[in-house]
C-alpha cells in the first residue's frame, strides 16, 4: 500500500514537471479567414449550409456576435483585425481617403502598407519573432515587407484586382504548381467571383502545404458582392456563403495534409454585417434656411452626413448650426448627431488630428433610412427608394452590423461560447496564441476561448 502511494506521488511529481516544461501554447500556426459581410445572424440561420464552419464551431469556440468598427466597412475593419486598434490610431478611416491638403482622393489599399497603416500589424510582430507569413488579398498589404508570400488587395481604376501588384515570383510559383492565379484576377468582380475565391483558397492551401507559414490571412470576397447585389437573405447570397465555407474546407484539408492540425489555430471572422434600406430623407433644407450652406461643407449621405466648418464660419454661425442639429435630433428618422467631442468614442480622429479626417459633425439616421443633401427632392420627408440598397457602414453597435467570429484548433477551448466580443479583440488573441509582442493594442485577449490563459 505504501509503495503504491509512493508510486502515485512520483507520477504526480513527474506530471507536474512535464507541465511546467511544456510551452504555454501548442499553436505554431494561425490561419485567419475573413469572409466579407459574414454577419453574426448568418450563423443563426440553420438552413444555411456551412458544414466546415459549423465543424470548426463544434470543435472550438464561438462568439454570439462580434462588434466591428465605425464606419463598418471593409478597410477600416480589416486593418483593425490586423492591428487591434481603432481607425483613429491605425489610420485607415474609410474605404476611400481624401488628403485635405492636396485634395487627392484614393483607395488606401492602393498605397504601400507602411505608408498608410500607422501602427504595427500582426505580420510585423510575426516577422520580428521569426515566423513566416502569407497573405491572400488582405486589404492594406501592398508592398508589405512583413509578408513573405503575398497577393495584396490592390485595385485597378475600374476596381478590378490588380495582378501587377503581385510579385512575378509568386505568380510563377503558383502557376507552376497548377493554381490558375491569373483567372482570379480575370474573374474578380464578375459572375465568376465565387470561382475566383476558390482559386484564391487553392493558392492559400498550396502555401500552407509547401511553406507552413506561422501566420496566414485570407480575404474571401464574393459574399460581399452577392449581398450588395441581391440582399443578405437572397439565395444567391446564401450560395456565396456556402462557397466561402467550401474555401474554408480547402484550408482545413491543407492543414491536415501538411501535418499541422494539432499545431494550427483557425480564426474565421468578418468585417461587417449587412442591412437592406428602402427609405431616404433629404436634410439639406434646414441648413439652407439657416443660411449655413456657404459656411459649412455638407458631405456624404446614406448612413452619415458629414459636416465641416469653413473658414468663413463665425461665432454667430455656431448658434445657428446647433439649432439645426437640435432640430434634426427631434426628427424620428434621425438616430443621433455626433459632435466633435464624441468622435474619439466612435474610434475616429478629431478633424485637426490627421489630414485624412473628413468630419467635425456627423448626422446619423436610423438604420432603415438613408440621408441625402442634394439640391431638390422632398425636403425633410422620408420617401421610398426606387430600389432597396443592400449595404453596410452603419453604427457597429447595431446587431445588423455584428460579425461572425469563431476560433478552433490548437489551444482553443472546445465548446466555449464567448457572448458579445469585438473585432478589436482578434489581434490581441492571435498575439497571445503565437506569443507575439504587440503591447499597444486597444482590444483584449479572449482568454475565455483559450485552454491556457
Amino acid at each position: 500500500m505504501l509503495g503504491s502511494v509512493r508510486n502515485l506521488a512520483l507520477c504526480l511529481i513527474l506530471s507536474c514537471a512535464l507541465l511546467l516544461r511544456a510551452p504555454a501554447f501548442a499553436a505554431e500556426h494561425v490561419v485567419l479567414v475573413s469572409i466579407d459581410g459574414f454577419a453574426a445572424y448568418h450563423l443563426l440561420n440553420a438552413e444555411l449550409e456551412l458544414p466546415n464552419i459549423r465543424r470548426l464551431i463544434r470543435e472550438g469556440a464561438w462568439a454570439a456576435s462580434s462588434e466591428t468598427v465605425f464606419p463598418s466597412v471593409t478597410h477600416p475593419s480589416h486593418t483593425t483585425i490586423l492591428t487591434g486598434v481603432e481607425p483613429r490610431l491605425h489610420g485607415v478611416l474609410s474605404n476611400s481617403l481624401t488628403n485635405q491638403k492636396t485634395g487627392e482622393t484614393f483607395h488606401p489599399t492602393n498605397k504601400p502598407r507602411t505608408e498608410i497603416v500607422t501602427v504595427d500589424t500582426l505580420f510585423d510582430a510575426a516577422k520580428k519573432k521569426g515566423l513566416s507569413t502569407a497573405s491572400f488579398f488582405w486589404p492594406e498589404t501592398k508592398d508589405d515587407p512583413s509578408v513573405d508570400f503575398n497577393i495584396p488587395e490592390v485595385f485597378t481604376d475600374d476596381h478590378k484586382g490588380d495582378i501587377r501588384a503581385v510579385k512575378k515570383s509568386v505568380l510563377d510559383e503558383l502557376t507552376k504548381a497548377g493554381v490558375p492565379i491569373d483567372l482570379y484576377f480575370e474573374w474578380y468582380g464578375s459572375e465568376r467571383m465565387p470561382a475566383a475565391d476558390m482559386i484564391l483558397a487553392d493558392a492559400a492551401a498550396y502555401t500552407i502545404k509547401t511553406r507552413k507559414p506561422g501566420l496566414l490571412a485570407i480575404h474571401i470576397l464574393a459574399t460581399d458582392e452577392a449581398q450588395h447585389t441581391y440582399g443578405p437573405h437572397h439565395y444567391e447570397a446564401q450560395a456565396a456563403l456556402t462557397n466561402a465555407d467550401a474555401c474554408v474546407g480547402k484550408l482545413m484539408e491543407a492543414v491536415e495534409e501538411a501535418g499541422l492540425k494539432d499545431s494550427t489555430t483557425f480564426i474565421v471572422t468578418a468585417d461587417h454585417g449587412f442591412h437592406s434600406v428602402e427609405w431616404e430623407m433629404n436634410i439639406r433644407q434646414p441648413f439652407e434656411q439657416a443660411g449655413l450652406l456657404d459656411k459649412i461643407e455638407l458631405g456624404g449621405g446614406g448612413w452619415g452626413v458629414r459636416i465641416v466648418r469653413k473658414p468663413s464660419f463665425s461665432a454667430a454661425d455656431r448658434g445657428k448650426l446647433e439649432q439645426v442639429l437640435e432640430q434634426l435630433e427631434q426628427n424620428p428618422w434621425i438616430n443621433r448627431v455626433i459632435r466633435p467631442d464624441e468622435l474619439h468614442a466612435l474610434g475616429l480622429p478629431n478633424f485637426g488630428e490627421t489630414i485624412y479626417a473628413n468630419a467635425e459633425y456627423i448626422v446619423l439616421p436610423d438604420i432603415d433610412t438613408y440621408l441625402s443633401v442634394k439640391p431638390g427632392g422632398k425636403p425633410m420627408e422620408r420617401v421610398r427608394l426606387a430600389q432597396p440598397s443592400h449595404s453596410h457602414g452603419y453604427l457597429p453597435t447595431h446587431p445588423r452590423m455584428f460579425t461572425s467570429l469563431l476560433l478552433s484548433g490548437a489551444d482553443v477551448r472546445k465548446g466555449a461560447l464567448l457572448g458579445h466580443v469585438r473585432n478589436l479583440d482578434i489581434a490581441p488573441t492571435i498575439a497571445r496564441v503565437l506569443g507575439l509582442n504587440m503591447p499597444k493594442m486597444s482590444g483584449r485577449v479572449l482568454t475565455e476561448a483559450l485552454t491556457t490563459h
